[in-house]
Formats: C-alpha cells, sequence, structure tokens
C-alpha cells in the first residue's frame, strides 16, 4: 500500500502508532470506567454494586495471560509478529462497543451491562498484549520510557476525552447513541494499522504482496513458549516487579470505585461534572507523563515510581486528615484533580519497570503476565472498596488507600536491577544477556537492560568462543563485535561456528546502515573491509564496536577468486 510506514525504522512512527492504539485502548476505559460509575451513582446504584460492576469487567485484564502465549505461539509472519493480532483485537473492540445498545434500561440491566463490559475490555486487553508485545520487540531500551510516555499520553488523552464527551451525551441521548459513537472512533485505529507495517517488506493485509522479514523461531510451541518464559520470570526481580505490579493495580482499582462515589455522594458532583474534572486533569496528567518518560530513561523507573506513587500516598492521608476542609468546593476540586492527574504519572514508571525486564522473544507472554498481576490487583481493588463501603466512613476509606500505598513503596525498595560495568562515561544501561556456550551448554544467565539488535531490534545472545564473547542477534542472527574481537575470531573454523546465520538474510539486513550503536548510543560509521571491499559493515564512533550482518564474517574468514570478482563490481559506498 502507498504511503505505508515502517515501525523498525522510525521512533516517530513508533511513538504515534503506539500513542494511537492505547488512545483506543483508552475509549472503553473512559466509558466504562468513569463516566458509566459516576451515572450509575446519580441513577441510584448502590456503592456495592458499582464497586462490583468495576470488579468483574476488570477482569479481562487480569487474564492477558492466556492471550500472551497465544501471540508468542501463533503468528502470520508475512504481515508481522503482533501487528494480525492488533488488527484483528481491534476490529473486535470497535464492534463489542455496539453492543450496548442493547442495555434499554441501566439501573435494571447492570447485569447485562456488565457481561457486554467484560466482552468489550476482552478485545481492549488483547490489543493491549498485542501493542505491548509490538512494542518491546520493535523498540530499544533506550527509547522505552519515551514510548510508554507517549503511549500512556495517548490513552490518557482516550479515556479523558470519551469521559468527558459520555458524561455529557450519557444524560442527553442515553447509552445507545453514546456507544455508537465510541465505536466509530475505536474503529478509527484499524484504519491507523493498515499504514504501518512492523518491518519493511511485509504484506498489508493477507492477500497482499509481501514476505515475513523474520525467520521463524525454532521452537515455537506452547511448550516452549512457557519454557522460555518460565526461564525469565521466577527471578528476583521479575518476583519483585510482580508485586509491584499487583499492589499499582491494587491501589488503582481501590480509587476507581472510591473517587467517583465520593465525587457524587459526598462531594456533590454530577456525573458530567466528574467526568469532565477527570478528562480535564488527567489529560495534564498525561502531558507531564511526557516529560517523565525522559525522566524515566535517566533517573530510572525505580525512582520515578517511588517518587510519584508515594505523592499518591500522602495525598490521600492528607485528605483523610482534612475532613472540616470537605464543605470547601475549591478545597476539594484542588484535591480531587491532584489524585486524577497523578495517576498517569504512576502508570508510565510502572509499565517502564516492567517492560525493562521483558525478552522480546517471549516478550507478549512475559508482559502479559507482569499486567495480568496489575489487573489482577485492580479487579480486587475494587472489589475491596465495594466489600468495605457500607462499613467504613469516607475518613477511613482514604486512609486505607495510604497504607496500601505504604506497602507498595516497601515492596519497591526491595527491587534491585543487577547490571554489567559500562564503558567509562557512558550513559547507557547494560544489556540483558542469555549467556550460551558454542557447545550448547546454557548458563542460564539473566538480567534486566536489554541489548537489541540495530537491524531487527530483536534480544542479543551472548557467544563465547575460546574466551571471546560475542553478541548474537536472536533473529537475523547479526553479530555486534566489541573493539579488537572480529581480529580474535576472524580465522575460518571460528567464524563458522558463530557465524551461523542465513547470508541472504544477511544482505537484506545490510541494507539497514542508518542506526546508532547498540552498545552505547554513538554514531555508528559506515566502513568496507581493507582486503575485501564488497564487504560493508559499521563501526561506532565512540566505542570502536561493529556490527556485521548474517554470513559477513565467514565471508570476512575466507578469500577466494569470487571475491577477487565480487570487488569489482561492488560500486564504492557512500
Amino acid at each position: 500500500m502507498a504511503g505505508t510506514l515502517v515501525l523498525s525504522d522510525s521512533s516517530r512512527v513508533r511513538y504515534s502508532t503506539g500513542s494511537f492504539m492505547y488512545f483506543s485502548q483508552g475509549i472503553p476505559q473512559g466509558l466504562l470506567g468513569i463516566a458509566i460509575p459516576a451515572w450509575l451513582a446519580s441513577q441510584g446504584a448502590s456503592a456495592g454494586e458499582i464497586a462490583n460492576y468495576l470488579a468483574i469487567i476488570t477482569l479481562p485484564w487480569a487474564f492477558k495471560l492466556v492471550t500472551g502465549p497465544l501471540m508468542d505461539r501463533y503468528e502470520f509472519l508475512p504481515m508481522g509478529r503482533r501487528r494480525p493480532w492488533v488488527i484483528a483485537a481491534q476490529l473486535g473492540l470497535s464492534l463489542s462497543l455496539l453492543a450496548l445498545i442493547l442495555v434499554d434500561d441501566v439501573s435494571s440491566q447492570v447485569g447485562l451491562l456488565t457481561l457486554i463490559g467484560v466482552l468489550i475490555n476482552s478485545f481492549a486487553a488483547t490489543q493491549d498484549v498485542a501493542t505491548d508485545g509490538m512494542a518491546i520487540d520493535l523498540t530499544p531500551v533506550r527509547e522505552q520510557g519515551r514510548l510508554n510516555a507517549f503511549m500512556s499520553f495517548g490513552k490518557a488523552i482516550g479515556w479523558a476525552t470519551t469521559a468527558a464527551v459520555s458524561g455529557v451525551l450519557l444524560t442527553v441521548w442515553g447509552l445507545g447513541p453514546t456507544a455508537v459513537l465510541a465505536a466509530a472512533v475505536s474503529a478509527a485505529g484499524v484504519l491507523v494499522m493498515l499504514f504501518v507495517l512492523e518491518r519493511d517488506g511485509e504484506r498489508t493485509l493477507p492477500w497482499t504482496s509481501g514476505a515475513a522479514a523474520t525467520v521463524q523461531r525454532a521452537g515455537t510451541s506452547f511448550r516452549e513458549v512457557f519454557r522460555a518464559v518460565n526461564k525469565v520470570l521466577w527471578v528476583r526481580t521479575s518476583l519483585i516487579v510482580m508485586a509491584i505490579m499487583f499492589f499499582d493495580g491494587l491501589i488503582y482499582g481501590y480509587g476507581q470505585a472510591l473517587m467517583p462515589i465520593a465525587a457524587v455522594n459526598l462531594f456533590g458532583y454530577t456525573t458530567a461534572q466528574w467526568s469532565q474534572l477527570v478528562a480535564m486533569m488527567g489529560l495534564i496528567g498525561a502531558v507531564l507523563a511526557l516529560g517523565v518518560g525522559p525522566l524515566i530513561d535517566r533517573a530510572g523507573a525505580k525512582t520515578m515510581l517511588i517518587t510519584t506513587i508515594s505523592l499518591v500516598g500522602i495525598h490521600a492521608l492528607v485528605l483523610a486528615q482534612t475532613q472540616h476542609l470537605w464543605e470547601d468546593t475549591t478545597y476539594v476540586r484542588v484535591m480531587l484533580s491532584l489524585y486524577v492527574m497523578l495517576m498517569p504519572i504512576v502508570m508510565v514508571a510502572t509499565l517502564a519497570l516492567a517492560m525493562a525486564i521483558c525478552s522480546s522473544g517471549i516478550s507478549a507472554t512475559q508482559f502479559a503476565v507482569y499486567m495480568s498481576t496489575a489487573n489482577l490487583g485492580h479487579a480486587l481493588g475494587s472489589k475491596v472498596y465495594g466489600m468495605v463501603a457500607d462499613k467504613s466512613s469516607y475518613v477511613q476509606s482514604y486512609t486505607m488507600m495510604s497504607v496500601l500505598v505504604a506497602a507498595m513503596v516497601i515492596v519497591i525498595l526491595f527491587h534491585r536491577h543487577r547490571v554489567e560495568e559500562t564503558p567509562e562515561g557512558s550513559r547507557e544501561k547494560p544489556a540483558r544477556r542469555y549467556t550460551v556456550s558454542i557447545a550448547g551448554a546454557e548458563a542460564g544467565s539473566f538480567w534486566s537492560g536489554a541489548m537489541r539488535c540495530p537491524k531487527c531490534r530483536a534480544d542479543m545472545e551472548q557467544i563465547d568462543h575460546e574466551g571471546t564473547e560475542i553478541d548474537r542477534c536472536t533473529i537475523c542472527q547479526g553479530l555486534w563485535f566489541d573493539a579488537g574481537e572480529i581480529e580474535a575470531v576472524r580465522d575460518k573454523q571460528s567464524a563458522a561456528a558463530i557465524d551461523i546465520g542465513d547470508a541472504a538474510v544477511g544482505k537484506k539486513s545490510n541494507v539497514k546502515d542508518d542506526y546508532q550503536c547498540p552498545r552505547c548510543g554513538g554514531a555508528m560509521t559506515k566502513v568496507v573491509d581493507a582486503r575485501q571491499p564488497h564487504i560493508w559493515f559499521e563501526t561506532c564512533s565512540s566505542c570502536n564496536g561493529s556490527f556485521l550482518d548474517a554470513g559477513e564474517l565467514r565471508d570476512l574468514s575466507t578469500v577466494s577468486i569470487g571475491d577477487f570478482f565480487k570487488d569489482l563490481v561492488t560500486p564504492e559506498r557512500t
């Protein structure tokens, strides 16, 4: 298709596409999670009914761990690893929103509303898993904080706009027309995905021309997927991240149930007023979250998460201790606004913490496990508030939120990043490694901060050959050599053991030569081999590392009459 954009080639395309797909996820969140709960409260629904509704419709997000393995197991590579799933899920999301027109009388059909909400969120959660997997596969670690910020911003725009508009439309038009409008906007997400490809050369649609731009992984059975996930999931860092995600969801779900009920029943807000407040302050929070992304890349997700979630806890405690000011409308508006504004920022830091330890080969499954943990906490948080709402005061409810935040901060303090030493003066975080030997014996080392292939964005594995450690892409089989390593393995025998990739794939990858150093982020310089000028590769101007595509090391190690003729006909590199 003319005008098609490639995600792997452009950070701008990744940011804009990720933002819009998260915008689409925000539509059901704004309608089902913000506007409708306030509307139900205004219709006389009890706190328990509203909390149970929120808890149940959130459950599909807790079961994303089912969808993740399906995506890692079943692929249609000619259209990309994740893109077919994104398109299918987005189409399902748009159609399921239309099902809300079946609800005629919300006061007597809360059960039907809940059932349809589960269906809508099932498709939204599936789209989320696919989008996250695509982002992890194609985005360098150094950009993931910024990408999370952009995607969270897009989602905030989605739910804030939807909440503001639907908060008014629900009272004027009712649920049916509001749902039709939401479905129409959601359908735009399908159109967006028709204009992007994961990698160059792939098909736009199943019946169009194109071919898979990645090679099929060996071992794609469910057993292999779960074995790979199990290998990295139950290490200390991963377990702590899961605990952090659970507490984050617990706090969010608790607050999602508490805040609209308090706003309508305690502070006197209408459905439209509450939705508009959430929309306005949520957008401000999303804008601030854009600035948090680069800070995460510099200061670390852990530092930013402790800071932001602590502010949420302090806010809840202050609100609980200032009951005498609850009659002051200005004070109440400020306090409610601060809470809504902080949550998008917390989300950015939390997602960055989880995304940083995901392996691209099993990214959909691994990240889905983390998000399922968070969403299980989300559902439980709403349920917990529903259980205690009628038995406790609002002072106690806000105090309980601050206690939950304190528990989360304690868990975060146990989080540790095991890292390698980096070159002096380098700001780049070290690479995640899967350490293996040429003989195939697996050492099983794992830690966070992935080094990604500069060509296809897949994880690099570390190859130990006779004391020399080389990084090899797990997909395209391209090779990264630190300074001096090429000379150590340039002999024919070493090259054959290390360079196991398809030379045809390497030739295709060789076209891409404008990228940053995967080791230190420095600029890559285009060079040719002095002895065989037909061999083109790139060398970092800062750390002097080099990247060779599949087949090029084998070519370097041998000189034949064929190489002579290749040198003659190969044009000068510019």
